[in-house]
């Protein structure tokens, strides 16, 4: 009975994210229930085997294609894709490298469904998203993937070493890199790449520095804790600048002593 509950869960939540999409105002919370849809992905094919969960993923795809909202296949796939390919790599590639594939297949596809379907309507009528949407959809891509690979972890009770989580100092160089193009003047033609590069590198710093935060929090009391909850849900813009400003300057003061060895905490997943 377990193995048919979980495939069948699997469906029904791939299903439903993919209806809600079709929905402006229910947007949030088909984000909400597709966030949970790698979880499940990775489970299933845990249980039940990589072609058995392939199959069941395309028959969910089916079915929002034959209720009428094709469009939301893309996201849908990505979801799922995440979950299938984490469990598969897990254990072959480091936790920084997993999230960076799963990152790129997540941009990818959103790349695809921009040259296919376009933006909305009411997006182009925003004169610099467009300039600036690739270096805005390899963040949200980079951001997703590691928020879907945390709730894999705790729906599948797995450690993936979040909490040691540090990308290469070629991160800083690709950071500074992309500065310098975006305030080159000689060269304006290079403005727009270097503004979504750089776009793109606070992708690294923003989950790096939730990977500090989720470091530490676990060490403080309840009410800290529950603090910390509440700038985040209620304060995001203050929770995401931190993260930053911590991803970036954890390359210098080592806030985790990652460069202490296993005793202190090391890099390895």
């Amino acid at each position: 009975m377990k193995s048919f509950k979980l495939p069948a869960f699997y469906v029904l939540l791939m299903i439903i994210a993919g209806l809600l999409m079709g929905v402006e105002a229910l947007m949030p919370l088909a984000l909400g229930f597709s966030l949970f849809i790698p979880a499940f992905s990775y489970l299933a094919t845990k249980e039940i085997g990589l072609v058995r969960t392939f199959l069941l993923s395309v028959i969910s795809v089916g079915s929002i294609v034959f209720f009428g909202n094709w469009k939301a296949i893309f996201d849908i796939s990505a979801f799922s894709l995440i979950g299938i390919l984490t469990k598969l790599l897990k254990g072959k590639f480091k936790l920084e490298n997993l999230i960076i594939v799963l990152s790129l297949i997540s941009f990818g596809v959103t790349v695809l469904e921009d040259i296919l379907i376009g933006l909305p309507e009411e997006v182009k009528q925003i004169s610099w998203f467009s300039q600036v949407r690739w270096g805005i959809y390899f963040l949200s891509s980079i951001v997703i993937s590691t928020i879907s690979v945390g709730i894999i972890s705790l729906i599948a009770k797995e450690d993936f070493g979040f909490k040691k989580l540090q990308f290469g100092f070629w991160v800083i160089l690709l950071f500074l890199l992309s500065g310098f193009l975006t305030i080159l003047k000689w060269f304006p033609e290079f403005r727009p790449i270097g503004i979504n590069i750089f776009l793109g590198v606070l992708g690294f710093f923003v989950v790096q520095g939730f990977a500090i935060f989720s470091y530490y929090v676990e060490r403080f009391s309840f009410w800290v804790k529950f603090i910390t909850f509440f700038v985040i849900v209620f304060f995001p813009a203050i929770a995401l600048i931190a993260s930053i400003v911590a991803g970036i300057f954890d390359y210098w003061f080592d806030f985790r002593k990652l460069k202490g060895g296993e005793e202190n905490g090391s890099n390895s997943t």
